[in-house]
């Protein structure tokens, strides 16, 4: 009896002590990366991650600082596959580079930019992206299995695409659009917006002005949007087992048959179409 349970003590032991290296999962072990990087005004940035968060702000200053946590539960061998790599220049480039084979290593990101540096591009998985005050300009900004979120962003354009995530944009100065899937939509206090995209998630959106043609689709859930008084557009909306609801908008009706409306805003012009499915539409005025 007693070998027995030296024998499974033992297991036991061994078990813990190869954790790393067996696939079984164990402490979190973490490595921090710091670099401060002197850079020009109006220079840009790109990140690109493979696995794990990335928050971009704005600070004071010339120089951009980068703070990288490499994170695993299968041992610090794992760590040693994945290095931060800088490369200085216009772009700067911030990448998260796999150094051995199938590394279980996530890195969480924290970058601070000075105000006149532009974010370019930030691409990731599994992992957030949050943007506060950094300056964009046709910036695009991918994830997937994440949210993404922009509490203002001054300068252009913003394109944002994930995938199981929420999609939340604020205070954006130029235009955006949204891409994603199983997950919804919030579009409020942007210059305008070239299209919204998803799929099983609800859309709530501020129109303040368009470019062109533009689509707002979704599937299973609701849409909501509310148009800018000036706006001149066609309104075309249809839905299928749901209603659509005009609150307090000034439409010129050219259709109205509870599931599909259609009119002109002001003197008219480029299409907004609105579609959903099993679920209804609310389109709001000022």
């Amino acid at each position: 009896m007693q070998r027995t349970v030296y024998a499974v003590l033992a297991l036991v032991v061994l078990a813990t002590a190869l954790s790393g290296c067996t696939g079984v999962p164990g402490v979190e072990e973490t490595e921090q990366f710091d670099r401060t990087v002197a850079v020009e005004p109006e220079s840009s940035i790109v990140v690109i991650n493979h696995n794990g968060n990335v928050a971009v702000t704005v600070r004071e200053g010339n120089d951009v600082l980068i703070t990288a946590v490499k994170r695993s539960v299968y041992g610090r061998g794992e760590l040693d596959k994945v290095e931060i790599e800088v490369t200085e220049g216009d772009p700067l480039r911030v990448e998260t580079v796999h150094t051995g084979f199938n590394p279980r290593v996530s890195v969480d990101y924290t970058i601070s930019l000075p105000p006149t540096v532009v974010l370019q591009r930030v691409e990731s998985s599994n992992g957030r992206i949050e943007l506060s005050g950094v300056r964009v300009t046709e910036t695009e900004l991918l994830t997937s299995n994440g949210r993404v979120t922009v509490n203002g962003a001054p300068g252009g354009d913003l394109v944002a695409t994930s995938s199981n995530g929420r999609i939340e944009l604020s205070g954006v100065e130029g235009y955006v659009m949204a891409t994603t899937s199983n997950a919804g939509i919030t579009v409020e206090d942007c210059g305008g917006i070239t299209g919204l995209a998803t799929s099983n998630g609800a859309i709530t959106a501020e129109i303040p002005a368009i470019r062109g043609d533009m689509t707002v689709s979704s599937s299973n859930a609701g849409i909501t949007l509310r148009f800018a008084e000036d706006l001149n557009a066609r309104v075309a909306a249809t839905t299928s087992n749901g209603r659509i609801t005009v609150h307090n908008l000034m439409l010129q009706l050219e259709e109205s048959t509870g599931t599909s409306v259609s009119g002109t805003l002001g003197a008219g012009g480029p299409t907004v179409s609105v579609r959903t499915s099993n679920a209804g539409i609310d389109l709001f005025g000022p």
